[in-house]
């Protein structure tokens, strides 16, 4: 048990080992490792971080003591039970913490919420679960090969046996499955990835939907002419930023149908092999690094500077006209009362025109070694209830399509029906869903280049150098 415990704190830190993975790309975004701060002290930071935003509902795992909080004294009264949940700070939904107090109202145990900034999770989580530590009792992460990437596998409490796997939708018992054991709990959704854009600023100013990259560009240099800036964009952030590279899907395939069982099988086949992936840098590296002034020519303000909620009021006030994101985003924009139709074609990287797959999402998953295994069970087996189903896809009108079958509340949106029209083939599933050991450091590279301290030659050496060195950790602890 010491190695498996082991490993995925090898795995999820690994981006923190002083493996020098960042020598050629002076990324500003500063993780734990590069500020020599430890895993106790950045945990302390991210909830300090966190409290505002979050008011009472989180805490760090050493004070999550049944009844330390006002609203945790009826629990103790009752049962002494609770459970910690940890996940990043953009996963957990109020309608999330409305199921958590309905299910602390039924039973007498208290969810608790941790919740961290995105860019520290997997250092965070891996320091949270090593050496067989109970400091969580569940925990979030992206299901697919990503959690298999980061061995969780080796932490995560077998669920085969739970009666709600059996409703789960095929992708989803997919991608939450290892080795023919159900391991993960998943209420998201598939989606579609690509430009959101705005289509009724598109249809007022006679803008056409570009099919190849040049046209793309052109487009956003008449978009800036009316005085609105082409793209939002937040690359300081982990996720958004590597949606660009994952927009290379599409072309990886056509030029290499088997190119994730071929990254797969080696640390010897490298994404220098696959030259799209090259060229594709080079052309999202000429979109980030091209200048109006000192400001980016084609993004919001110095992008680093921005965050992914900035987005709403650029888009819904028309500051910006387009953003690399996903369609249900569209339910979101005019939940905040956005009056525009929004739609989405597919990012013409190589001159592409077909839609890219999230695969499924974020799922819940029981740490092995917590002491409260039957209790985060009785918590999974509640949200999985009908009524309780029902009422989360009705409230996430950011997602489009429901893990569990037989879900009424969920829907479509515009920009998912634009999308799926505008798509040559059936999207494709991103890359990162099912190629082991993509670096997660990407963010930094891709900061790289809005500041002309990376190349398109660094950025994929760092991502097969990283490759390289988890590989050798994976080998390393399956060896013990």
């Amino acid at each position: 048990m010491k190695a498996r415990t082991k490993k995925i704190t090898a795995l999820l830190a690994a981006g923190c080992m002083g493996v020098g993975l960042l020598a050629g790309c002076g990324g500003s975004g500063d993780t734990a490792a590069t500020k020599g701060e430890t895993g106790k002290e950045t945990e302390a930071k991210s909830t300090e971080d966190t409290a505002g935003s979050t008011a009472g509902d989180t805490e760090a795992p050493e004070t999550a003591d049944a009844g330390s909080e006002a609203g945790g004294e009826a629990a103790a009264d009752s049962t002494g039970k609770s459970i910690t949940l940890m996940a990043s700070q953009n996963w957990v939904k109020d309608i999330d913490r409305e199921l958590f107090k309905k299910f602390q109202d039924k039973t007498g145990i208290e969810v608790k919420v941790l919740v961290t900034p995105d860019n520290g999770y997997d250092t965070l989580l891996g320091t949270s679960l090593s050496g067989g530590s109970n400091a969580v009792d569940m925990f979030m992460y992206s299901a697919g090969s990503s959690m298999i990437s980061a061995g969780i596998p080796d932490v995560a409490e077998d669920l085969s046996g739970e009666t709600w796997s059996a409703d789960l939708e095929d992708w989803a018992l997919k991608a939450n499955s290892y080795q023919d054991k159900v391991i993960g709990f998943s209420t998201w959704g598939v989606d579609y990835e690509g430009i959101l854009y705005n289509k009724t600023l598109f249809e007022e100013n006679k803008w056409e939907v570009p099919t190849t990259w040049d046209g793309f560009i052109a487009l956003c240099d008449q978009i800036k002419e009316k005085g609105i800036t082409p793209l939002y964009e937040s690359i300081n952030g982990v996720w958004h930023a590597q949606s660009w590279v994952y927009g290379l899907t599409p072309a990886m395939y056509e030029e290499k149908a088997d190119f994730p069982a071929y990254l797969n099988e080696s640390q010897d086949n490298k994404f220098a092999d696959i030259a799209s992936f090259k060229k594709g840098l080079e052309q999202i590296e000429q979109l980030i690094s091209a200048k109006d002034g000192s400001q980016p020519k084609y993004y919001t303000n110095d992008g680093q500077s921005e965050d992914f909620f900035g987005s709403y009021p650029s888009l819904q006030n028309r500051e910006t006209a387009m953003m690399f994101t996903y369609s249900a985003y569209a339910a979101e924009l005019a939940a905040n009362g956005s009056t525009d139709e929004w739609g989405m074609f597919p990012v013409p990287l190589l001159d592409n025109q077909t839609g890219v797959s999230n695969g499924g999402g974020v799922s819940k998953f029981i740490n092995k070694n917590s002491d409260n295994i039957d209790e985060c069970k009785m918590l999974l087996n509640f949200l999985a209830e009908k009524e309780n189903l029902e009422a989360y896809y009705a409230a996430r009108t950011d997602l489009v399509t429901s893990a569990f079958k037989n879900v009424d509340s969920v829907s479509t949106t515009t920009a998912t029906t634009d999308m799926l029209e505008r798509s040559k083939k059936t999207p494709e599933v991103m890359f990162i869903k099912d190629v082991l050991y993509f670096d997660t450091n990407v963010y930094q590279y891709i900061q790289g280049f809005a500041e002309g301290t990376c190349t398109v030659d660094q950025f994929i050496e760092n991502c097969d150098n990283y490759r390289a060195e988890m590989f050798e950790v994976a080998a390393s602890e399956a060896a013990q």
